[in-house]
């Protein structure tokens, strides 16, 4: 057996001696909870008010242990805002987590992601944004809730840097300068479908009103039918709105206000998928209707209603429509069962990683054949993500794709 000098042990016993004498007691440094979701150098953390991080351990003697090679240094990393658990917003803010981590493991590269968790108030999203900074991060991916895109959008909120938000402002607020607009908007659905039906119908002879718009007794269902009001209005063209609430009353109502409507030349439907499926079988047959992603359900609940739902035109993402799709096919699905609504959202963390990545490269023209429909950005022209969706109809109890809704 090899035999040390006596001097090293010496420094060796010097050494432990130091680390036994530090105060136990040294003042800890504030730093976030880190958790790692794959094998590899950790590629996620979790922060979270009160995380206190140990001190770390005093150094040997560089005289005795020389020092290592400095590491490469790692990328800066994504921060990804999200409402907190106890917000009324948790299910769909686990829904986009999910996503967003589902492509962070099939990208390429490595990419670190921070979670942050906010409450639905403009001092948490101030506060996640200037400590997201201050720790290097380059992009921020939030917030979700539209009351606080809008709040970046009017000032209320300064971003300190690149932001990539997950919803889109009401139409009047502006987007910063660093920003990006990503979301599922019901409003710009209604838009392009009040485009598609006008691409099917004939030219107007008359200006008697063309549309019968089916209004639900839902706020989405409001929005929605506000939505289709304004996109008519700035074609040149209007729409005789009928109340929808299932039951017998609205039967009546039909039976006596269609024979007066001879100029309605198609429906448009701000209705829910049990709503639609309702009303639908009581119009005529040869009247076009066309909805929004509503009333799909998604799946199963899909093929239960779409007998009654025959012939209705809407658009939707490839995601629920086309699962067999080359671009869709690459990700994985959601290992808990998850409603329609809810995958949506688990898409638009899918694509919301995938335009991330993107735009912290400093992409400012680019598209993505993306899993909620065809994306492009244009950051000169537009701080929104274009998004179109696919076009599919209910037919003999089936959905069919008719392509993109252009």
């Amino acid at each position: 057996m090899r035999r040390f000098p006596s001097s090293c042990w010496c420094a060796l016993a010097a050494a432990l001696c130091a680390c036994a004498q530090a105060p136990a007691n040294a003042p800890a440094r504030a730093a976030p909870v880190v958790t790692a979701p794959a094998p590899m150098p950790p590629a996620s953390m979790t922060v979270r008010p009160g995380a206190i991080a140990q001190s770390p351990a005093p150094a040997l003697d560089r005289a005795t242990v020389p020092p290592p090679a400095a590491p490469e240094a790692p990328p800066a990393p994504i921060a990804l805002i999200l409402p907190a658990p106890s917000t009324a917003f948790a299910r769909a803010a686990e829904a986009v987590k999910l996503g967003f981590f589902a492509a962070h493991r099939a990208a390429p590269a490595h990419v670190r992601i921070e979670v942050i968790e906010i409450e639905d108030n403009l001092a948490q999203l101030k506060n996640a944004l200037v400590a997201a900074a201050k720790r290097g991060v380059r992009l921020a991916v939030g917030p979700l809730t539209r009351t606080l895109v809008n709040a970046l959008g009017d000032g209320r909120v300064s971003a300190p840097l690149p932001v990539l938000t997950l919803n889109l402002p009401e139409s009047d607020v502006a987007v910063t300068a660093e920003s990006l607009a990503f979301g599922l908007a019901i409003e710009a659905e209604a838009r392009q479908v009040v485009a598609l039906a006008l691409a099917e119908l004939p030219p107007a002879t008359s200006t008697a009103p063309r549309f019968l718009l089916l209004a639900g007794e839902s706020a989405l269902a409001r929005r929605i039918a506000a939505a289709f009001r304004e996109a008519l209005r700035e074609r040149g063209e209007r729409a005789v709105q009928l109340e929808v609430k299932v039951g017998y009353a609205v039967l009546q109502t039909l039976a006596e206000r269609l024979p007066q409507l001879k100029e309605v030349q198609a429906a448009l439907a701000a209705l829910d998928a049990r709503e639609a499926a309702f009303i639908r079988p009581r119009l005529p047959a040869a009247l076009p209707v066309y909805a929004t992603s509503q009333v799909n359900l998604g799946g199963a609940e899909a093929a239960l209603l779409a007998a009654d739902l025959e012939g209705v035109r809407f658009v939707d993402m490839p995601w629920l429509l086309e699962p067999d799709h080359p671009a869709v096919m690459i990700y994985p699905r959601a290992e808990v069962a998850l409603s329609g609504e809810l995958q949506r959202l688990y898409a638009l963390g899918i694509d919301a990683f995938r335009l991330a990545i993107e735009w912290a490269q400093g992409r400012r023209s680019f598209g993505l054949d993306g899993v909620t429909g065809a994306l492009a950005v244009d950051r000169d022209r537009s701080a929104r993500v274009e998004r179109v969706p696919t076009l599919a109809v209910f037919r003999n109890g089936k959905v069919e794709r008719r392509g993109l809704a252009r």
